[in-house]
């Protein structure tokens, strides 16, 4: 390998990749909410129908929410099924075809959202649910997937956990800028809106997906630095600076003999109550205004909290694994997650304490974008972490989207009609993680021997 002088182009790869993950999962998923009321106001209509159990009037497009929503169901599920396929992609096509494909086809799905005609009279759901197809097509290779790959590939083991997490943090743009951003342009002029309307946000967020995913993808990427004729950087760095992260870039686990251990089960467990736990996000508003209808304007910010939480989390976590190491960087996370549970269930209202609880469930976002896929990488190794990785994800796939579901169904029934046993659940659940995490790292050791060269 010819050594470059200058800038490594990694560098340049990590770039495009913040740039992916703001115009991805930052973009696409985060803004997505805002669009639903508007659609079923369009297709449905707005006349009153009934009243509310609270007075309020029950307008037409309100029962037809679920068809709307169904949109993201349809993306989870297709996601789930092609996982498998796409994590066999980044070994065998060029990274600028790859994440160029994907980004053209999320913003062709994004732009004829915003062609589809609907109205009362022709009102086109199945349309929508075709564009969620191409979502759940684009999302393994640009947000759940392949930012990993590509970092992974691109630094060496004791740089990668910090890039990773800086990168991971660009998803929380949708939190301060995005959402409210796209609210402003879809709502009517009489709720604070532009009254642009949502047909013409879904062509400007199609706008903003090019240029944030498809031009970086074709200028930037490239799936391996041996693409190149470089080596990973940081892979000169002398060897007492890449003793303290303890992880081997060479080789690893193939696809069959991972998913015989033990280790990738454990994994997997941990992946799924993880991605069931950002129900308690989205839920904590309605939370605040069921328990403590006094305060009810501090559940706005418990959403601004757990978005800090989300940010400084990632980036810290990749920080701690290349510091301290990735085990005793995993149980501080799992600790601070579980601390933002208990102070939720035993708030008693106080709002400051509210705030560290919605702080510290923020920060579980970092062990999904940040420590699942470190932990992938040091139990598995590189060889085959596309694969294998996309294998783990299959469980976030299918029970992402019910999260919510489980929190308010928990807590809206005949034996319980509060959050707190939900809250204590969470708490439980992040304590099977902890121990899922570390016992996975441990069994790794069991077969290490098996690791495939590179």
């Amino acid at each position: 390998m010819e050594k470059k002088a200058g800038l490594h182009k990694a560098y340049f790869v990590f770039f495009g990749i913040c740039l992916m993950m703001a115009g991805g999962m930052g973009l696409v998923l985060n803004v997505v909410g805002n669009f639903f009321a508007p659609i079923a106001q369009q297709a449905f209509g707005m006349d009153v129908i009934g009243v509310k159990p609270d007075g309020t009037d029950l307008l037409a497009f309100e029962p037809h929410m679920t068809e709307v929503t169904l949109i993201m169901t349809v993306y989870s599920y297709v996601m789930f099924f092609w996982l498998p396929f796409a994590g066999r992609l980044f070994g065998k096509v060029d990274g600028r075809i790859l994440f160029g494909v994907a980004g053209i086809v999320c913003a062709l799905s994004t732009a004829l959202m915003g062609l589809y005609p609907n109205t009362v009279d022709n009102h086109n759901m199945l349309l929508f649910y075709a564009s969620a197809v191409g979502w759940g097509l684009a999302g393994p290779i640009l947000w759940l997937v392949g930012p990993s790959v590509l970092i992974n590939n691109w630094f060496a083991p004791h740089k990668a956990g910090k890039m990773l997490g800086i990168a991971s943090a660009f998803t929380g743009v949708g939190a301060f800028c995005w959402s409210p951003l796209f609210g402003y342009i879809i709502n009517p002029v009489a709720r604070g809106g532009s009254g642009i309307g949502y047909q013409t946000g879904f062509l400007i967020e199609a706008a903003l997906v090019v240029i944030l995913i498809v031009l970086p993808a074709i200028f930037l990427f490239r799936t391996h630095p041996k693409d190149l004729g470089l080596k990973p950087c940081g892979a000169d760095d002398p060897q007492e600076v890449k003793d303290k992260v303890k992880v081997d870039s060479l080789g690893g686990l193939g696809p069959k003999a991972a998913l015989a251990t033990a280790a990738f089960y454990l994994i997997f467990i941990a992946a799924c109550i993880i991605s069931l736990g950002g129900g308690y996000k989205s839920t904590m508003p309605t939370m605040v205004a069921q328990t403590f209808p006094d305060i009810t304007a501090v559940g706005a910010l418990l959403i601004s909290a757990a978005a800090v939480g989300n940010v400084l989390g990632k980036i810290f976590l990749g920080f701690a694994v290349d510091k301290i190491g990735i085990v005793a960087a995993l149980v501080v996370f799992v600790v601070l997650a579980m601390i933002g549970f208990i102070c939720l269930a035993f708030s008693g209202g106080t709002e400051a304490i509210l705030l560290v609880g919605a702080f510290g469930i923020g920060t579980s976002d970092a062990l999904m974008s940040v420590g699942l896929p470190l932990t992938t990488r040091t139990v598995f190794g590189l060889k085959h972490y596309a694969k294998i990785y996309s294998f783990l994800n299959m469980g976030i796939a299918v029970l992402g989207g019910l999260g919510a579901v489980m929190v308010t169904t928990l807590a809206n029934n005949i034996f319980v009609s509060n959050y707190q046993p939900g809250y204590l659940i969470g708490l439980g659940g992040f304590v099977i993680v902890g121990t899922c995490l570390v016992l996975a790292l441990i069994n790794a050791k069991s077969f290490r021997k098996k690791w495939e060269d590179d």
